[in-house]
């Protein structure tokens, strides 16, 4: 592993080196970032993948969803179609994404978009939604022709973008420094009993400029289970073995989760935002004959069309602040961004 870090250096420097040109670029305004009138909050992360920024949209939509006409903006990454699209009652996860979708099913009552050209995408949302109070833009750190009015980013506490290397030596999309653009910077799947002192090195550790804010959450699975018409408490599945299903970047907290709890279980680990062929599906349905089939709330949607069976169930992941004062600042500065813009 050590030998292939070192042959894949160069690349690493190129890449990096290409990203930041790129960036200066954007900061010096010779490639124009569009802002908009209405409040746009975004969400991203340096790394690829798991720091836990969909389950922040989700938040971020439960906390405005009562009083603002809410649009998500997203890639809609690994769907099967192009271009712009509206979520509605006949979309499926493979149409619009498997994150999107997830968004649409809890909350059919908002705007679900997604499209790769984000500002083709907010040019659209504007013309077509006029209603629309406030734009959620997920994943769109890297996407720099558009820029949002309250940025957040989002990291881990065990892997946290300061550690970590630009790709393909590491998993870096682009270098440290660009952390600065973020207005909020939340680190996520923390230990519930971190100490204030861990918090503080760790706050210390990511040189903080003057405007930004770095917020503490962990992690928490539903002690309820859903299928596509009823739900069971989790501990129904100490019964008996039972599937557990993954497509997502870490799947290790919900394992965790899960065995903390003492449950037995095959695992069928599978890259994140997989889109299930025929051979995983016939696998699938063959080992999980007589017994309960669970998978995360984002693979359900995929699943439930390939996979027509009641013992097909899901769990729900929610973030979680790791105290209340920490929750009510977090939400009083979104809502502070929101009031006055």
């Amino acid at each position: 592993m050590k030998k292939l870090k070192i042959l894949l250096y160069p690349i690493s420097l190129i890449y990096g080196f290409i990203v930041g040109i790129r960036n200066i670029l954007f900061d010096i305004g010779i490639f124009d970032s569009k802002v908009y009138k209405i409040p746009t909050i975004g969400l991203g992360n340096l790394s690829v993948g798991g720091t836990g920024k969909s389950i922040l949209v989700d938040y971020l939509i439960n906390l405005f969803k009562s009083n603002y006409n809410i649009t998500t903006l997203s890639r809609g990454y690994n769907r099967d179609t192009k271009g712009f699209v509206h979520a509605n009652s006949k979309s499926t996860a493979y149409e619009i994404g498997d994150e999107p979708f997830q968004f649409y099913s809890k909350h059919p009552e908002i705007n679900v978009v997604v499209c790769e050209d984000r500002r083709k995408g907010m040019n659209i949302i504007l013309k077509n939604l006029p209603q629309t109070d406030i734009c959620i833009w997920d994943d769109i750190y890297q996407h720099r022709f558009v820029k949002p009015g309250l940025m957040i980013l989002t990291t881990t506490f065990d892997e946290p973008y300061i550690k970590d290397k630009i790709l393909p030596v590491g998993k870096l999309r682009e270098s440290i420094s660009s952390s600065k653009r973020a207005d909020i910077i939340l680190i996520n799947k923390c230990p519930e009993n971190i100490s204030n002192l861990q918090r503080e090195k760790f706050t210390n550790s990511i040189n903080l400029v003057e405007h930004q804010k770095v917020y503490f959450s962990s992690l928490t699975y539903s002690e309820k289970i859903k299928s596509k018409s009823t739900f069971i408490n989790v501990k129904e599945l100490e019964k008996n073995d039972f599937i557990l299903v993954t497509g997502i970047a870490d799947s290790s907290y919900l394992v965790k989760f899960l065995k903390d709890r003492n449950l037995s279980f095959t695992h069928l680990k599978y890259k994140d935002h997989y889109n299930y062929s025929i051979s995983s599906i016939d696998k699938i349905k063959r080992i999980s004959q007589g017994k309960h089939i669970l998978t995360t709330e984002k693979d359900f949607g995929k699943l439930k069309l390939k996979i027509d069976s009641d013992n097909l169930f899901y769990i729900e992941v929610s973030v979680k602040f790791l105290n209340d004062s920490n929750e009510l600042d977090f939400d009083q500065l979104i809502k502070k961004y929101v009031e006055e813009n």
